[in-house]
């Protein structure tokens, strides 16, 4: 019996431990999180109090690219159309349209327009609306770590659907040499399109939310093992020879008195 106890008192430190250590490290993956959210709040903040740069300038100072607000004059490269493929954009599956715009100073950058809504047939191409800007751009710079390019070989002919937003994989296609950024298009340009771009989905606070959580449930396993296993030594000590000896004892010597 005492055997049985220890095996499975042995199993339940093991499971503890370990989904002990599982919770702990979610919690501090949550609040490393939270850091980077508030990170790219600040640097937006940072990137709003910011004058315009040209594309040129941009490329130049890409240590604080992100969110950097992007205005030049140039024009789209109207005959190359990128389709971003596997958008949802409010429950309806659609695109995101890209293009090529060539600024006066010779630099491309790939600029997202936004939302275009899907057909149930995927070989039907959705409509894309005309260009009536095509010499100005206004937007934002964007960089991330681009979706995969697996596949964009497939599709053929223009506009293309693409996998991905990686400027160097649509460039390849293409025959371009994009800057390693995007430019989401200002919602106020003539031409954009509709679009949901968060600066997060979830922000620092929801994440250190999330960290408190993990943490309560380490604290609540700890607690429930530390009261099982003082509930099984007490059982243990109470049907020990020892204690049952002592009890036995105690009890003749009320019974002598």
């Amino acid at each position: 019996m005492n055997r049985q106890l220890t095996i499975l008192n042995f199993r339940l430190l093991l499971f503890t431990v370990f989904f002990l250590a599982v919770f702990v490290r979610l919690g501090f993956w949550q609040l490393d999180r939270a850091q980077e959210k508030e990170a790219q709040r600040n640097a937006q903040a940072v990137a709003d109090g910011a004058q315009p740069v040209t594309l040129s300038r941009a490329h130049r100072e890409r240590s604080r690219l992100s969110g950097q607000l992007i205005e030049d004059r140039g024009r789209f490269l109207e005959e190359v159309v990128f389709l971003r493929d596997n958008v949802i954009f409010q429950g309806t599956v659609g695109f995101e349209v890209m293009r090529p715009f060539r600024s006066e100073a010779g630099d491309i950058a790939l600029v997202n327009f936004g939302f275009v809504p899907g057909g149930s047939d995927r070989s039907v191409l959705p409509s894309v609306p005309a260009l009536t800007e095509v010499d100005e751009l206004s937007g934002r710079a964007y960089i991330s770590e681009w979706a995969s390019d697996a596949g964009i070989d497939l599709y053929t002919g223009w506009p293309r659907i693409t996998p991905t937003q990686s400027p160097l994989a649509n460039g390849n296609i293409a025959g371009l040499s994009l800057l390693p950024f995007i430019v989401r298009l200002d919602a106020s340009h003539p031409d954009a399109l509709p679009r949901f771009w968060p600066l997060t989905v979830t922000s620092a606070e929801k994440h250190r939310g999330y960290a408190v959580q993990w943490f309560l449930m380490a604290v609540a396993l700890l607690t429930l093992f530390i009261v099982f296993t003082w509930k099984q030594y007490k059982e243990q000590r109470d049907k020990s020879p020892a204690h049952a000896t002592k009890e036995i004892d105690g009890h003749e010597r009320r019974d002598a008195e």
